[in-house]
């Protein structure tokens, strides 16, 4: 059944926060190009802006899709404030085509995020998601679970270990809960629970909190922690169908400038690993029978003074990084990713402005004579470029069951070997 991939990105954050316009522009609207990776044959991405050309042609290559005009549908009108359902449901033109699209009823609608305005366009187009009941959907189930705050109290039911704090829904107690864990806590951690990407995030000492928190807060609910003294912080990943939730993986997530910017696949610590793999089963299931249905990514901190001990962070129900490039693992390469050795990073810097300049910097590029970057269908390891270059830096993810060839692949990619 295809798919009409609907990356609402953007339903990710909350549209009432004073920093929301600012984060579509320079967090949502770059990433459109990405989605082409989790395209299979016949499904088409839907999305308010252009990918590249040369970018287009490099995926649908790769995948064998099909020509841009079929796998790849541009609207034009954006709503305001934009959400990409909005921005469809409000132009008469552009439903009208999707509905022409999709008129022969075997299409579903595959959301970023399951969201009520997702379920209003399904409804709109005459399309089911056939993940979560669109019923849950409507009165919330997905945003309780994204919700940091709710994840929290679902984990400690499962007697899986969580950061202490409190929470604030006001300002008046959002301050006095500062001043509470200044007497416990040298530094502290802010969490707005609907934000996701670590942009609802702010840390520091309890006074220049309290300096800056009136223009930070901007109402809902707030968590507020220990700041932790990290040693590493890993991904888990499951996939929520009607019969069962699997298990997918475990990463270990790569930050810079305080933002994720990749992961090394697999988790390299196995008491950690496996710890995170029984939680992540754990919660996985609850949700499952609860109704809830499509990806399920969790976040998970290990600390400098118990580094084998994950606490749960929070929940991801949605598309995420992790999942989007094991999902063109398993379509490329077929099951044996799961023994592959992968790293992948967003923003490696460059001065090519095009996507067709890196494939020719890279195409000659081999180690141990064997090639680094993936340009046909069918190779058995190697880099695929995973997001064009834009104002100077471009994605990249390197697939090897070799750890060696992984390790230096990357390396060439980021111009250090």
């Amino acid at each position: 059944m295809p798919r009409l991939w609907v990356a609402n990105a953007e339903e990710a954050l909350p549209e009432d926060d004073p920093f929301y316009a600012h984060n579509v522009a320079t967090k949502t609207m770059r990433i459109f190009p990405r989605f082409m990776l989790c395209l299979r044959p016949g499904d088409c991405l839907v999305l308010p802006t252009q990918v590249p050309d040369d970018f287009a042609d490099y995926i649908i290559h790769l995948l064998q899709l099909q020509p841009k005009s079929q796998c790849l549908f541009r609207f034009n009108h954006l709503s305001e404030p934009y959400t990409m359902a909005d921005s469809i449901l409000e132009c008469d033109e552009t439903l009208n085509a999707l509905k022409k699209k999709t008129e022969n009823g075997i299409w579903k609608i595959e959301p970023f995020i399951e969201t009520p305005r997702i379920v209003r366009l399904a409804r709109a187009l005459g399309l089911t998601t056939q993940l979560t009941h669109m019923e849950l959907v409507w009165h919330g189930m997905i945003n309780v679970l994204n919700d940091k705050g709710s994840f929290k109290k679902l984990a400690a039911t499962l007697n899986i270990p969580t950061v202490p704090g409190l929470e604030a829904s006001s300002l008046p107690e959002l301050k006095n809960a500062i001043k509470a864990s200044a007497a416990k806590y040298n530094e502290i951690m802010l969490r707005k629970v609907k934000y996701a990407g670590g942009a609802g995030n702010k840390h520091g000492k309890a006074a220049e909190l309290l300096k800056d928190i009136s223009s930070w807060y901007s109402g809902g609910k707030v968590l507020i922690e220990p700041f932790l003294n990290l040693n590493s912080v890993a991904g888990s990943l499951a996939y929520l169908d009607a019969d069962s939730a699997s298990f997918i993986g475990t990463d270990k997530q790569v930050f810079k400038n305080g933002g994720w910017t990749g992961f090394e696949y697999p988790y390299p610590e196995e008491k950690g690993r496996m710890r995170v793999q029984e939680y992540t089963k754990r919660l996985a299931e609850a949700m499952q029978l609860s109704g809830a249905r499509g990806y399920l990514n969790l976040d998970w901190a290990f600390t400098k003074e118990d580094p084998c001990s994950p606490i749960a962070l929070e929940c991801n129900f949605r598309s995420n990084g992790f999942g989007y490039v094991t999902e063109f693992a398993e379509k490329y390469f077929g099951p044996s990713w799961r023994n592959m050795s992968i790293a992948c990073r967003e923003a490696i810097e460059t001065k090519e402005t095009a996507t067709a300049a890196l494939i020719s910097q890279f195409k000659g590029r081999k180690i141990n004579g064997r090639p680094l970057l993936i340009t046909e269908p069918g190779a058995s390891e190697g880099a695929v470029i995973t997001a064009p270059p834009f104002e100077g830096g471009f994605s990249a993810t390197v697939f090897s069951h070799d750890p060696e060839f992984t390790e230096l692949g990357l390396k060439i990619l980021q111009g250090k070997a």
